[in-house]
């Protein structure tokens, strides 16, 4: 069930908390996450040239050159891309017009943040997938985009980690390769932490960009109904 207005504005209250938890939560949360539905439908394909995120409206590959003021280095996008793909077309929930069959996000952060606020389940006629960071290639970004099932993925947290959106979290299809990741990048990075994908979800709102005004489109807290368009968030 979607968030009513009253929970959104009770959790943006609380948001100024919800970055440095995520740095100090306890280590060693890692491995598939229990109590999940059962549904595993397969990804959709991606629409990379065309395809925006569902929650803030940033597309999901890459952009060539300035884009925005900013410029951004090859595969910066794709590494993160994530999908909630459906049983069935349904309306879209952020725009009830729209027929979909999958909803695309270009961060992990908006693909959970996304589901909090209109109330999606994964394994509930939907399945959310996350890309493999391990196998993942800068080099060859859309070719190497693998999607894992973001209930069996391990999600590492770096306090200084640049990625889409400053969220600030990579999926991974194992805990040694996250474990791995971590140690090679521990001087760069700050505090490093471990999360399964239902810890991610207890946890949501995620911290991201742009979060206040997201959350408030998406729930309608800045007109008279829901949001039926998600525009860029940067």
């Amino acid at each position: 069930m979607a968030k009513t207005r009253r929970e959104v504005l009770a959790a943006l209250g609380g948001l100024v908390l919800s970055s440095p938890a995520l740095a100090q939560m306890g280590h060693g949360q890692m491995g598939m996450s229990p109590g999940m539905g059962r549904d595993l439908i397969p990804p959709k394909p991606i629409p990379w040239d065309t395809g925006s995120c569902a929650f803030c409206g940033m597309p999901i590959k890459t952009p060539e050159g300035e884009w925005r003021g900013r410029t951004f280095a090859k595969g910066f996008f794709e590494q993160t891309y994530s999908q909630i793909s459906f049983k069935e077309p349904r309306p879209a929930p952020h725009n009830p017009k729209e027929t979909v069959e999958a909803l695309h996000f270009e961060s992990i952060a908006c693909m959970v943040n996304y589901a909090w606020v209109h109330g999606l389940k994964d394994g509930e006629g939907a399945t959310f997938y996350v890309t493999d960071r391990g196998s993942y290639d800068p080099q060859n970004p859309q070719g190497s985009v693998r999607l894992i099932p973001a209930r069996r993925a391990t999600y590492y947290f770096g306090e200084r980690m640049m990625v889409v959106m400053n969220a600030k979290l990579l999926a991974f299809d194992s805990p040694a390769k996250a474990r791995a990741f971590a140690e090679a990048h521990k001087a760069q990075h700050g505090r490093q932490n471990f999360f399964t994908f239902q810890t991610l979800l207890d946890l949501a709102p995620l911290p991201e960009m742009n979060l206040v005004a997201l959350l408030a489109r998406h729930a309608g807290l800045l007109g008279g109904e829901k949001d039926h368009g998600h525009g860029h968030s940067r």
